[in-house]
């Protein structure tokens, strides 16, 4: 499996949102950099990790222009505690068909568990895909840490 090429346009990708509304990729992120966190549910110990950490960095992140937007197979209600659990004020998505979206996406789906394996992406502001990390079991992610200090280097070097 090769995933998603980098400087691609992402996928559009269409889903309900925690607390109302919906989300669409990568539509929702145009004009800033965007993260896109595919994330294997709230059940997973390394995701609610990942999306905590998000959320730590997340005012940096903001300063930076950079956007962060998530999503899982997780039924609504699993969606809003993982919201709630750990404070999350970027966009949560939930209710993704884990085959279909896996398809669109080029990652790696478990079946034993039922999720889209970590499926992770940092966007240009037209949408074009810079990086993508893909995981084929429960390690392996975007860290917040790696971004900023990405987006800065780049931007140092005036190519982003």
């Amino acid at each position: 499996m090769a995933g998603l090429q980098n400087g691609a346009t992402f996928p559009r990708l269409e889903m309900a949102k925690v607390g109302g509304g919906e989300i669409v990729l990568p539509d929702d992120l145009f004009g800033s950099l965007g993260v896109v966190l595919a994330y294997r549910g709230s059940w997973c110990i390394r995701c609610n990790a990942q999306l905590a950490s998000f959320q730590r960095l997340d005012a940096e992140l903001s300063a930076m222009g950079i956007h962060v937007i998530a999503f899982s197979a997780d039924n609504e209600e699993h969606a809003l505690e993982m919201v709630r659990s750990h404070g999350l004020t970027f966009p949560v998505g939930f209710g993704i068909d884990m085959r279909k979206t896996g398809q669109i996406l080029q990652g790696y789906i478990n079946e034993e568990r039922g999720s889209l394996e970590s499926s992770n992406f940092l966007l240009l502001s037209d949408g074009a895909i810079e990086i993508s990390v893909y995981s084929s079991g429960p390690i392996g992610r975007l860290a917040p840490e790696d971004v900023l200090d990405y987006v800065s280097r780049r931007r140092m070097r005036g190519s982003l």
